[in-house]
């Protein structure tokens, strides 16, 4: 990646991250989607593959998958220092892993960058691509009287050649491995952070709070609804009911008991004509963190 493009890259990443934090709703998703599936994957494609020359093709398929790999990465970043996943979190950790791999290839040094040159084996005049080997008589009769001599003469740049050679499959074995070891780091830190987060989740209590149809309206205009709730906590009671009419109305206030399996379960009293609003509170409360409404009866 040159510079000119690490440039742009960089601005549109700040620029998505103002527009997803600050910006108008338009922007926010035009922001969000390039945060989401081109900028972090062209960042990381530049610092993975800076030593090959990727065709169109393969831009085009690694900016939306690796982009995808940044965000699980983001949310294992988040998950483990224990910070909120909201629009604040994903903006900043999305945006900084790009900054951080845009800066990746510019911090490393530029032989590190450079493609070995290819090594082309010099070619030796005629008559010295062997080792000449003058035999004296006495050798020669020796080598007669053997029948069988096997000898075999390694030239010394043939050994440095192999050895070249060598070491060059292995690094071309390593950086061909390099984006499936990657791919495979991801898929265990999603697995680990599901497994971990399914236990922390697998006791936790929910609270909800429902009502059955409403019952007919009466003469005086009324009708019975019965309201209940579960997972009830008692270390979080006491509970408070409030019940709600038209708009302006005085909310009626009740404390209310659950029963030792954290249920509750009664039957209330309300105007037929009227939409209600029932809200539950936990002791402290300034906001119900559980609300219902019950539609007026046509």
């Amino acid at each position: 990646m040159n510079t000119l493009l690490t440039r742009v890259v960089a601005g549109l990443t700040v620029a998505a991250a103002v527009a997803v934090l600050a910006g108008p709703k338009p922007l926010t998703v035009a922001g969000g989607l390039l945060l989401a599936f081109v900028l972090p994957g062209i960042a990381v494609t530049g610092a993975l593959f800076s030593r090959r020359t990727l065709t169109a093709v393969e831009r085009t398929v690694l900016a939306p998958a690796l982009s995808m790999a940044v965000l699980v990465v983001a949310g294992l970043l988040i998950y483990l220092c224990r910070v909120p996943l909201d629009r604040l979190s994903w903006t900043l950790a999305t945006g900084s892993l790009t900054l951080i791999a845009l800066a990746v290839p510019l911090l490393l040094p530029k032989g590190a960058l450079a493609a070995p040159a290819a090594t082309e084996e010099q070619p030796r005049p005629v008559g010295e691509r062997r080792s000449r080997i003058d035999l004296t008589p006495r050798d020669a009769t020796v080598m007669a009287e053997a029948r069988t001599i096997v000898m075999s003469v390694v030239p010394p740049e043939d050994e440095e050649q192999a050895a070249a050679d060598e070491k060059a499959q292995r690094s071309r074995l390593v950086r061909q491995l390099l984006p499936l070891a990657l791919v495979l780091a991801v898929l265990g830190g999603a697995s680990w952070l599901s497994f971990g987060t399914s236990r922390e989740t697998y006791e936790t209590t929910v609270t909800a709070l429902s009502a059955a149809p409403s019952g007919p309206v009466d003469a005086s205009g009324n009708r019975v609804v019965a309201v209940s709730a579960s997972g009830l906590v008692a270390s979080d009671g006491p509970y408070t009911l409030t019940v709600r009419g038209t708009a302006g109305t005085t909310p009626t206030r009740r404390v209310i008991a659950p029963a030792g399996d954290g249920t509750w379960s009664e039957q209330l009293t309300l105007p037929g004509d009227q939409r209600m609003t029932v809200g539950l509170y936990r002791a402290g409360d300034t906001a119900a963190f559980r609300t219902l409404y019950i539609s007026a009866v046509e």
